[in-house]
């Protein structure tokens, strides 16, 4: 594999663009000793800003699309299993503990609501920010959270320690203002 990627390996002339990494997308026929046949493999090398080798990752595929296509359809598989992995290890989705198929049933239900709302505010209301916070991030600093709510003429109060670093999040979620 490597001698087929080797004339590939020329860094891209020209100034970088502002992401800072240049892609280069390459279609390869190859046979490893145990398959039948040549199958195709889509090879994708990135050059990053400041590093010295570039990264390559290659897909198998007995796919028809464009090379160009067949990267950002496994890039979005693999960003899918990134959500359902995150679903499992903050709301633990996998415990299906009780007897009855109805109550797990309504246990995975709940659980796949509360991660779509955490979502909403992951996209909509973290903003301005260079991480894009996880799941687990925003449980532990804004729900996990002690605050003080009560009720009064018709609208809930949430209060805050007026010192709680966070607090913009808090104004953005529940439409305060700032």
């Amino acid at each position: 594999m490597d001698k087929l990627v080797a004339p590939h390996l020329n860094r891209p002339v020209g100034r970088p663009p502002k992401s800072g990494i240049q892609v280069k997308i390459v279609n390869l026929h190859y046979q490893a000793k145990s398959w039948s046949k040549p199958r195709r493999v889509v090879a994708k090398i990135e050059w990053h800003r400041g590093e010295l080798f570039p990264r390559i990752g290659f897909v198998a595929t007995n796919s028809r699309l464009p090379a160009g296509k067949v990267i950002k359809v496994y890039n979005g598989r693999a960003e899918i299993e990134n959500r359902i992995k995150e679903g499992k290890n903050t709301l633990r989705w996998d415990k299906t503990i009780c007897q009855r198929f109805g109550a797990n049933q309504a246990r995975l239900k709940m659980g796949v609501l509360a991660y779509n709302l955490l979502h909403m505010i992951r996209q909509f209301y973290v903003w301005g920010e260079e991480v894009k916070r996880s799941i687990y991030w925003l449980i532990k600093r804004l729900i996990k959270v002690g605050a003080r709510v009560s009720y009064h003429a018709r609208r809930w109060y949430v209060h805050i320690a007026s010192a709680f670093p966070l607090a913009h999040h808090y104004r953005a979620v529940l439409a305060w203002g700032s």
